[in-house]
């Protein structure tokens, strides 16, 4: 099956359009990912440093981090205060969870990507970790000699950020498929409209390519090009002379044929 000139461009014509909003609603869905982590490891940053706060004027006091007994409590209330959150950890340069909303928790060991994330970002004041059901973002703990002693952790479920996520990506493929499916029409019938003098001029061509090659001087659409193409005028009486002196040659030879035979 072949296809036309209009068709092949219309066709290319919506197969670029059609990238160009796959590849927009691609950047567009990782763009809004980025921006959601980002503006939720800052809305649960600022609540960390709350509680960073406080303990870190306990120790100021000369309390080691160990002995903070308030904590506990502080941190269940910081909890029941957003359902997102799952947990929120305090352990210290050791990695031991001295305080957790998580009683379970506390005396064990925080997983080694925790440890080396916060030592990664030593220097600044947050850092942040992803896990298989979880998110995690943590600040460092550090005693009025500005060394760090410790870290808080707030793990929050990624059920609510996945959910937004996919979400927000189901919406930017709906959109994209309206558009295109609203721009392919269009597309049809402009290229159809802008494309209607070339089919005509690239027809009326290769009819007189035809009547050229059926030695047809006189043909109508070989009159019809010759004002919009002497270079397709002068080919053409190039090719009908060089047929006329084909002929004559022809002619001559049979001729001399003919007396050499008498």
């Amino acid at each position: 099956m072949t296809f036309g000139l209009a068709t092949r461009i219309t066709l290319g014509l919506v197969v670029i359009l059609a990238a160009g909003v796959g590849m927009t609603t691609v950047l567009s869905a990782h763009m809004f990912e980025r921006t959601l982590s980002d503006f939720l490891t800052s809305r649960f940053e600022f609540e960390l440093n709350d509680i960073r706060q406080r303990i870190e004027t306990q120790m100021d006091l000369g309390i080691a981090l160990a002995e903070l007994q308030s904590v506990p409590q502080e941190l269940q209330e910081y909890l029941l205060a957003d359902e997102q959150m799952l947990s929120i950890e305090v352990f210290d340069d050791t990695g031991i969870v001295l305080f957790s909303t998580d009683p379970s928790f506390v005396g064990d060991l925080v997983t080694e990507e925790w440890i080396t994330a916060w030592r990664a970002s030593r220097g600044q004041e947050v850092w942040s970790n992803l896990e298989r059901d979880a998110r995690v973002v943590g600040v460092p703990l550090r005693d009025n000699l500005g060394r760090d002693v410790g870290s808080l952790a707030l793990r929050y479920s990624r059920n609510h950020f996945d959910g937004n996520v996919t979400e927000q990506t189901t919406r930017l493929l709906l959109v994209g498929a309206v558009v295109v499916l609203a721009m392919t029409p269009l597309s049809i019938m402009g290229a159809l409209v802008l494309l209607r003098g070339l089919r005509g001029e690239l027809r009326d061509l290769s009819d007189s390519m035809d009547e050229v090659a059926n030695q047809r001087g006189d043909g109508s659409a070989l009159r019809r090009t010759k004002p919009d193409h002497p270079e397709l005028a002068a080919f053409a009486a190039t090719a009908f002379a060089a047929h006329d002196d084909i002929d004559a040659a022809i002619g001559e030879i049979r001729r001399l044929d003919e007396e050499e035979a008498v």
